[in-house]
């Protein structure tokens, strides 16, 4: 059968399976859909913004929106500076609605008509950093996003009964596409709930296997590389991988085979691998082509525009002036730069610097200083090297990087200023946070979130403190420590980010302070909301360093009082 929306309106299998195992069938879906769409007509704006943490509710709001005649912007995140960005544009957030008017205003699903006029109007945008660091928004439509599973569908070999567990979350278009629209259009099913750890993805694979259902896991080298052998995939019968590139020796570690996916929000899906430094193999409905300048080029029918997208990557292709040529990419052409009338590659940089025994990952990017440009560097140290690191001085420590890199760089191409963490920080879509690295060389207010996980009204942040952190100045001279006030500060930062009701803090319950927070520290931070109170709890592997209720007056309330 077709790879189609349509073609499963009516169908009474299942398609959502929760935690405990209670199913959501198809038809049920379209059901709620259909008279969700009810309500949403009746809304005066055009365009929505769509988050949601709940993957089923997102795909109720999703196609209910689209079906109510609705563009829908689908969000990185639902922080109070983006509502704010959004609502001065009149877009609002999209939210479930009690049903307005009779049972025979309800359009049933077997009635609904998929085609391609209602493909080709629905209307979905797509925030993307790009290669600047600097949001944009990509608008595809429904019809190019099937486009895509169909491409998905002929490029990989699946069984109808297998379902979809992600680690990634469905508002990026790599998640949306493998975990919930791939399917809903070929009659699988999905795996509610979002995992974050490697004992997650089992526990869950275990439940299921009550059900007796092979599955397929839809994750990023972020976790992928957190995996140790002693976490065995069950009932899984392929791994897919994007987001980033997966690094060499990860592979031998599963039971599995992990199948990298290349691409971006502008062009979708370009190409797929299987091996570790193989050639990359453009998908079935996309063709690519070399540039004089080598730069790869991407034409396909699921892509937000119909002729040749420019993608920025350099490459090298199998057979030239052929469109389904295998490739290798060879880094990213805007990351070529001229530094005092000098050609420099960033990427030809970095290996430099990661080939030091030292250096387990590092980022190099271009910093503004006193009117002109100089080369910066974040580095993720080997294991050995970070205990070095902390044991001596940062510029002592620099100075010796320096000498090892004068044979390996001219002295330009050598970064004048340092950052290290223990990883690189990451965004809510487990890609490289560019605006967070160019913030590490600015004055630092808050501690580096190197990731952040979000489950309805729980979130958790993995942070590091480096020593350049404003509250380490002066407190105290010779053994510098975070203070408390700093760290209700930062909780407060956080918890208004997340939530945007939140106004501001107007006390304190249970507050315990019960160890010391040193430069270097990585800890988890986890908050937990309940009405107008936000719980945190911030700890290490072994111990609880703070904890206590912070008591919030919320927007809403303010209003009521006016």
């Amino acid at each position: 059968m077709p790879c189609h929306f349509q073609n499963y309106l009516h169908s009474r299998q299942m398609l959502c399976i929760r935690d405990d195992l209670s199913t959501v069938r198809f038809v049920d879906f379209w059901q709620d859909v259909c008279q969700q769409a009810v309500s949403m007509k009746l809304l005066s704006h055009k365009t929505w913004a769509l988050w949601e943490s709940d993957s089923y509710e997102f795909l109720v709001l999703l196609f209910s929106g689209l079906l109510a005649d609705k563009e829908i912007l689908i969000a990185p995140n639902r922080i109070k500076d983006l509502e704010l960005e959004l609502a001065e544009q009149e877009i609002y957030f999209l939210e479930r609605h009690n049903s307005i008017g009779t049972q025979q205003q309800i359009l049933q699903p077997q009635k609904l008509l998929l085609d391609d006029d209602f493909l080709n109007q629905a209307q979905v945008y797509f925030y993307t950093s790009g290669s600047t660091g600097q949001p944009k928004k990509i608008p595809r439509t429904l019809r190019q996003l099937l486009n895509e599973v169909q491409g998905l569908e002929q490029s990989f070999t699946l069984p109808e009964t297998v379902i979809a567990i992600a680690t990634v979350s469905h508002q990026h278009i790599y998640g949306l596409l493998f975990k919930l629209l791939w399917p809903l259009a070929s009659g699988r099913r999905f795996y509610l709930t979002q995992l974050a750890f490697p004992e997650d993805v089992v526990e869950a694979q275990r439940k299921l296997r009550f059900l007796q259902i092979e599955n397929y896991i839809i994750s990023s080298p972020a976790l992928l590389k957190r995996w140790t052998a002693e976490v065995q995939l069950e009932d899984c019968m392929q791994i897919y991988s994007s987001g980033g590139k997966l690094d060499s020796g990860i592979r031998p570690v599963f039971n599995r085979p992990i199948v990298e996916v290349l691409g971006s929000s502008e062009t979708g899906g370009i190409a797929h691998r299987h091996q570790d430094d193989a050639f990359w193999m453009p998908f079935a409905n996309v063709d690519i082509q070399m540039t004089e300048q080598q730069e790869l080029a991407v034409k396909t029918n699921h892509a937000f525009r119909e002729d040749w997208i420019f993608t920025g990557d350099q490459v090298q292709v199998v057979e030239e002036n052929q469109p389904k040529s295998p490739f290798r990419l060879l880094g990213r052409l805007d990351r070529i730069i001229k530094l005092e009338e000098k050609r420099l590659s960033l990427d030809t940089i970095e290996q430099k610097i990661l080939s030091l025994q030292e250096v387990e990952q590092c980022h190099v990017l271009v910093l503004e200083h006193e009117h002109r440009q100089i080369l910066a560097c974040v580095v993720v140290l080997q294991q050995a090297a970070q205990q070095q690191f902390e044991e001596t001085s940062k510029a002592n420590f620099v100075a010796a990087l320096k000498i090892q890199l004068k044979d390996k760089l001219e002295s330009i191409a050598i970064p004048r200023q340092w950052r290290f963490l223990h990883q690189l920080p990451q965004n809510s879509q487990s890609k490289l946070n560019k605006n967070a690295l160019q913030a590490l060389f600015q004055t630092m207010l808050f501690p580096v979130v190197l990731e952040q996980q979000q489950h309805a009204e729980e979130v958790q942040f993995k942070l590091e403190f480096p020593a350049e952190l404003a509250c380490f100045k002066g407190h105290f001279p010779n053994y510098p420590i975070y203070p408390g006030v700093g760290q209700i500060g930062f909780i407060q930062h956080f918890a208004k980010q997340i939530w945007a009701d939140l106004d501001w803090c107007n006390g304190y319950e249970q507050l315990k302070f019960q160890d010391l927070i040193r430069p270097y520290t990585v800890l988890q931070l986890k908050l937990q909301r309940k009405l107008h109170k936000v719980h945190f709890e911030m700890s290490t592997s072994d111990k609880i360093l703070a904890s206590g209720r912070l008591l919030f007056s919320i927007t809403s309330d303010l209003r009521a009082e006016e």
